[in-house]
C-alpha cells in the first residue's frame, strides 16, 4: 500500500470521523507496536468530543490480555467495570 491507501479510515482509525463515537477504553501495553496508534487514536477519541479511558500497561506486549496473568485479570476487571459504568 501506498501512503493515501494507508490513510483511508478502514484501514487505519487514525484517519476515521470520531464525532458522535460512545465511550471508549483503550488498552496497550508498553511493549505493543501499536502503543504509538494507540496513544493517539484516545487522544483523537477525547478531541472528538467523546470520553476515552487509556489504560498503559507496563512491560505488557500487544494481545497480553490472551494470556493468564495479574495484568490480565487486573484489566479484564477494569473492562468489566469500564462497560458497567458506560
Amino acid at each position: 500500500m501506498g501512503p493515501e491507501e494507508r490513510r483511508d479510515p478502514e484501514v487505519s482509525p487514525l484517519y476515521a470521523g470520531l464525532t458522535g463515537l460512545p465511550p471508549a477504553r483503550f488498552v496497550v501495553g508498553t511493549q505493543d507496536p501499536l502503543l504509538d496508534d494507540s496513544l493517539f487514536l484516545a487522544q483523537r477519541w477525547q478531541a472528538a468530543g467523546a470520553p476515552a479511558q487509556l489504560d498503559v500497561v507496563a512491560g505488557a506486549m500487544h494481545g497480553f490480555t490472551l494470556f493468564q496473568s495479574t495484568n490480565t485479570a487486573r484489566e479484564q476487571q477494569r473492562e468489566r467495570d469500564f462497560l458497567a459504568g458506560a
